[in-house]
C-alpha cells in the first residue's frame, strides 16, 4: 500500500497561499504598514510558527487561525473580528487550490496496477478532504488518516502505524510518500515504513531513504 501526504506533494500548497496572501494584501495593505513582500515573507512564516502549536496540541485548529491575524492586526480584535479576517483569506486561498501536474496520471497508473492508495497528513480532518474533493482525486483513496482525527503528528511513528493498522496494511511493505524529508520520510522510516522523499525542488541530502524528483517515477517502484 502507498500513502501521501497531500500539502505540497499532491496539492501545489505553496502556490496556493503565496497567491492568496498576495491579493490578501491588496486588500489590507493600509492597515498592515509594509511592502507586500515583507507581508508575504511574514505570512508564511507565522502560519507556520502557529500550525505547529496546533499540531504539538497548544492551541486548536481555530484558535492558530485566529492568532496568525491577531499577531498581524494588534490583539485587540476578539474572535469573531480576527475569524472574519481570516476567513475571506480562506476564501482567497482555496481559489489557488491546484494539484501539481503529475499527480493524476501518477495516481490513475498505481490504481490500475491495483495498489491500495491512502492519506496521512497532519491537520484538520474536513479541510484535507475539501482539499482532495475540490482536487478531484479523493475517490483514489481508500483511508484518509489525518493528526486531528488520531491526536498526534507527523513524525510521531504511531499516526504511520495507526494508519497501517485502520487500513489493514503491514507496515513494513507500506510506501509512505511526502515532501519533506525529516517529519515524511524519514519519519515513516523510522515507523517501519519504506519512506519515499518527494524532492520536487532537489535538494541535496545523505539521508537513506529513497528519493524521488516526481511522482512519475513513483509508478516505477516495486510494490508488493
Amino acid at each position: 500500500m502507498i500513502f501521501f501526504d497531500i500539502d505540497a506533494t499532491l496539492l501545489d500548497h505553496d502556490k496556493a497561499e503565496r497567491l492568496a496572501a498576495i491579493d490578501f494584501y491588496k486588500k489590507y495593505s493600509v492597515e498592515l504598514v509594509c511592502s507586500k513582500k515583507d507581508f508575504v515573507d511574514l505570512w508564511f512564516a507565522l502560519s507556520k510558527k502557529y500550525f505547529e502549536k496546533f499540531l504539538s496540541g497548544e492551541v486548536t485548529f481555530q484558535e492558530q487561525r485566529r492568532l496568525r491575524i491577531k499577531d498581524l492586526f494588534g490583539r485587540h480584535l476578539n474572535d469573531q473580528q480576527a475569524d472574519d479576517i481570516f476567513n475571506y483569506y480562506l476564501v482567497l486561498y482555496k481559489r489557488n487550490w491546484s494539484a501539481f501536474e503529475d499527480v493524476i496520471p501518477c495516481l490513475k497508473s498505481l490504481k490500475q496496477k491495483g495498489i491500495r492508495l491512502g492519506i496521512i497528513s497532519n491537520g484538520d480532518y474536513q479541510q484535507q478532504i475539501e482539499k482532495l474533493e475540490n482536487l478531484a482525486i479523493k475517490h483514489y483513496f481508500d483511508h484518509i488518516i489525518t493528526s486531528s482525527e488520531i491526536g498526534v503528528a507527523k513524525p510521531n511513528p504511531i499516526i504511520f502505524q495507526k494508519a497501517c493498522l485502520l487500513a489493514n496494511a503491514h507496515v513494513h511493505k507500506s510506501y509512505y510518500v511526502g515532501d519533506r524529508l525529516e517529519a515524511d520520510a524519514i519519519g515513516s522510516k523510522q515507523a517501519g515504513m519504506i519512506g519515499v522523499w518527494l524532492n520536487r525542488i532537489g535538494h541535496k541530502t545523505t539521508s537513506s531513504v529513497q528519493v524521488i524528483h516526481s511522482l512519475t517515477e513513483l509508478t516505477l517502484i516495486e510494490t508488493k
